[in-house]
């Protein structure tokens, strides 16, 4: 299940709008209050303090009382918006098992787009004629192929990415690293209209009305990352947001990363050539070699955690 804003009651929707509540703790809460709305109940009534060490639960209610949820909730009603929190069944099933898993996940759309074999297309805002065209290719035979493709909702190789799998008929997820109401950046409302409109799904794991923060893309990055069987960077400079994406794919996340080689000193391409080179990420010089490796991982990845693909 999921849950309309109205359906959540005061204490709930103040202790999901904690940030920093991890999922690990926001499922003992519920586990051990009975539900989600008796588990902010109890956090501020005190009666969770048998549940959590005391400092962290007197951490929890304290921030719990200085949010003002009146905005939380219209925000999210004004956008038809729906919140999936860690303990219910239809929650991200790649995400939920990972460290740091948020606790909660706001969206417009059809979630189930992100239960499916899914590829991140990432990479540089300030990208080159290239690497849109490469993005949009790839992105074309990822859909064309029954997986679904997802990114950052940015500019650049996450715009190219989520209208090539628009374009040629495919489902696509934009993880924000804003509320759902902020759009942001700000020309991309169309692109976010259309891909709800589509079938798609939009996410973040922030309150509907939170602006966007320099922290937040970083933690939108790890989303983008556990959500996926296979992170494709397409065009990186050798410090960018593409680059942490594929590092926690790789390192935290066991997923496999893979880098389309650009021409040697190309700065937008300057970090795929020195991933490729260090070895820690598979060079994708045809769309089928991510195909293939994004069907071996979901296939993996299903088996150790109990999916069924649909």
């Amino acid at each position: 299940m999921s849950w309309a804003v109205q359906e959540i009651e005061d204490g709930a929707l103040r202790l999901l709008c904690v940030d920093g509540l991890g999922g690990a703790t926001l499922s003992k809460l519920v586990l051990r209050a009975g539900g989600l709305n008796e588990a902010g109940d109890a956090v501020l009534s005190g009666d969770a303090h048998d549940w959590l060490p005391t400092g962290a639960c007197m951490m929890i209610r304290e921030r719990m009382l200085r949010k003002e949820i009146d905005s939380t909730r219209w925000s999210a009603e004004a956008i038809d918006a729906r919140i999936v929190v860690v303990t219910d069944d239809d929650f991200p099933r790649l995400l939920a098992p990972l460290p740091a898993c948020p606790a909660v996940l706001w969206y417009r759309g059809n979630l189930e787009v992100v239960n499916h074999a899914c590829v991140a297309i990432v990479g540089s805002r300030r990208c080159s004629n290239y690497g849109i065209e490469q993005a949009r290719a790839f992105a074309k035979v990822i859909v064309e192929s029954d997986l679904h493709v997802i990114s950052g909702g940015a500019r650049g190789i996450d715009a190219a990415a989520h209208r090539g799998s628009l374009c040629y008929g495919g489902l696509t997820g934009a993880i924000l690293g804003s509320g759902l109401s902020v759009v942001y950046p700000p020309e991309h409302s169309s692109l976010f209209h259309e891909i709800v409109s589509s079938g798609g799904v939009l996410i973040s794991e922030f309150p509907c009305h939170r602006p966007p923060q320099p922290a937040y893309f970083p933690r939108r990055n790890r989303i983008v990352s556990g959500l996926s069987a296979v992170v494709l960077v397409v065009e990186a400079a050798k410090r960018s947001g593409a680059l942490i994406t594929a590092r926690l794919a790789v390192e935290e996340h066991g997923r496999q990363a893979m880098a389309i080689p650009g021409r040697i000193g190309d700065i937008a391409s300057a970090g795929c050539l020195q991933t490729i080179r260090d070895g820690w990420v598979g060079i994708a010089i045809d769309p089928s070699d991510v195909v293939t490796e994004a069907v071996e991982a979901w296939d993996r990845l299903s088996r150790a955690h109990s999916i069924s693909c649909s």
